[in-house]
């Protein structure tokens, strides 16, 4: 039986994927650093991780990860977007009793100035962040630690992600995943990674199908 939710952050929580991508691109184009993807960076995997997938210097990769940082954070400044609907579907899986969880790749220093400037603070009973953790999404251990922590089974856990590593992490954690449809991560590849329902948008309509698997309730949304 469903015991808790669990959020990731960028992109879920957060609709800000396209921010990061500019800011990853900026990085690159000021350190004359070539990319041939359509998107730079990988969703879900942390800042790191996505520099050395360009770079091999770890002096280098800390160097660009600040850097991709701070102008995160100042090219928000403070205009931080809560993906519609989260507001309201947290409040009702809150009232159905269920515990939430965030786990994101991202490291606290991050993760504080958002929930903080957000007022989300309240919204989460447990939060993961990236230092707790040895490996990152796709790796399963960020989603296996926040079941421990809120002292539950996989299994109990309804986890929403929009990144194609976050949900391939989830379902190796032995969890239920719905997928967030994007220009990154389009319904087919979440299907693919083993999302069970892949959605457009966050809604109050997915309750039923967290409570009780029925995919039939989702009408933003599809089930395999």
């Amino acid at each position: 039986m469903l015991q808790a939710v669990i959020f990731d952050l960028d992109g879920t929580v957060l609709d800000n994927e396209g921010v990061w991508e500019e800011v990853f691109r900026k990085v690159a184009n000021s350190h004359a650093l070539e990319y041939g993807n359509k998107w730079i960076h990988e969703p879900g995997i942390g800042i790191e991780p996505n520099w050395r997938k360009l770079i091999s210097d770890e002096k280098k990769v800390r160097e660009l990860s600040f850097q991709t940082w701070k102008m995160y954070w100042d090219q928000q400044n403070g205009q931080l977007n809560v993906r519609d609907g989260l507001v309201e579907l947290v409040e009702e899986i809150k009232d159905r009793g269920w515990q939430t969880a965030l786990a994101t790749g991202s490291n606290w220093n991050i993760v504080e100035n958002e929930l903080e400037q957000l007022s989300l603070y309240l919204a989460f009973d447990v939060t993961t962040t990236g230092e707790e953790v040895l490996t990152q999404k796709p790796d399963p251990e960020i989603y296996q630690l926040t079941a421990q922590k809120m002292g539950l089974d996989p299994q109990e856990c309804v986890v929403v992600e929009d990144s194609l590593a976050g949900v391939q992490a989830a379902v190796d954690a032995g969890m239920v995943v719905v997928g967030i449809v994007s220009s990154y991560a389009t319904r087919e590849e979440l299907k693919k990674a083993g999302a069970k329902v892949q959605v457009d948008n966050l809604d109050v309509g997915m309750i039923e199908f967290l409570a009780h698997g029925d995919t039939q309730t989702i009408e933003t949304g599809q089930a395999d």
